[in-house]
């Protein structure tokens, strides 16, 4: 499941990026340490319903202080001028829209050294970023980041099967403001990024960011970051939902440096 970015964000970005939301999924009240960046429309986004005013990006609690996502989420928001302050992070199962208490501070952002917005059937390079909270999360345990290699040693990779999350469109176009969760097979691994199928489950519109998780052993762990959708028969015509996805491995050194760099100077 990943959310692509609509036509009209892909053309903004020169490429077809996505920016992806959950289909045939259901609410997820468990992975409480995925949530929602949001920030208001300014960027002409039509074409979907909901979000009173708000668009969004999903991302992953990896220390009480950094939020792990796509690095070509914070490349769109800057693009528009969006500054830290502007942004915010809900950790809610629901309603992620409306402004409550919920809705905590940012006081940076960081994109991964190497970033690179290209066009093509391949994700974006280096396609990481952390959103950094201005105050640390209390009472969420954050995610497990895979091991160095960890995707390059199971056995049956190919039989593998994921839990995609996030809080873009649903199955309707419709921007609900729900953490929403279902399961893709994996279908493809390369160096850098992870391969899943549209099915039982894929991701649409303002996914992208959001986790692929899979159980090894006893432990769930985060295995990519949502990057893309493009290639595999794309179109823009269905909002960018129903086709196969990309996710960014957070199991290299490189991606693993970039990230504990940032939550050793986030503490």
């Amino acid at each position: 499941m990943k959310r692509l970015i609509a036509s009209t964000v892909a053309a903004l970005l020169g490429c077809c990026v996505a920016v992806f939301a959950i289909t045939n999924g259901t609410i997820d009240a468990v992975h409480t340490y995925v949530g929602a960046m949001i920030a208001l429309n300014v960027f002409g986004l039509t074409g979907f319903t909901g979000g009173n005013g708000f668009v969004s990006c999903t991302g992953t609690l990896v220390s009480p202080r950094v939020v792990l996502t796509a690095g070509h989420c914070i490349n769109f928001v800057t693009s528009f001028g969006v500054t830290p302050e502007q942004l915010h992070v809900n950790f809610d199962a629901t309603n992620v829209y409306t402004p409550s208490n919920s809705w905590l501070a940012v006081s940076g952002f960081v994109v991964m050294p190497g970033f690179q917005v290209t066009s093509g059937t391949l994700p974006v390079t280096n396609d990481v970023a952390v959103v950094i909270l201005a105050k640390p999360v209390h009472g969420i345990t954050p995610a497990r980041l895979a091991p160095v290699g960890l995707l390059d040693t199971l056995p049956a990779l190919n039989k593998a099967v994921v839990s995609a999350l996030g809080y873009g469109l649903n199955e309707q176009l419709v921007l609900t403001g729900n953490r929403l969760i279902t399961t893709s097979s994996v279908i493809g691994l390369s160096d850098t990024w992870i391969k899943v199928a549209q099915t039982p489950g894929t991701t649409c519109n303002f996914d992208s960011g959001g986790p692929a998780l899979l159980v090894d052993g006893p432990t769930e762990y985060q295995v990519g970051v949502l990057s893309s959708g493009t290639g595999d028969g794309f179109t823009g015509k269905d909002g960018g939902c129903g086709i196969n996805g990309y996710y960014t491995r957070v199991d290299t050194a490189a991606v693993q440096s970039f990230i504990q760099a940032e939550i050793a100077a986030n503490p």
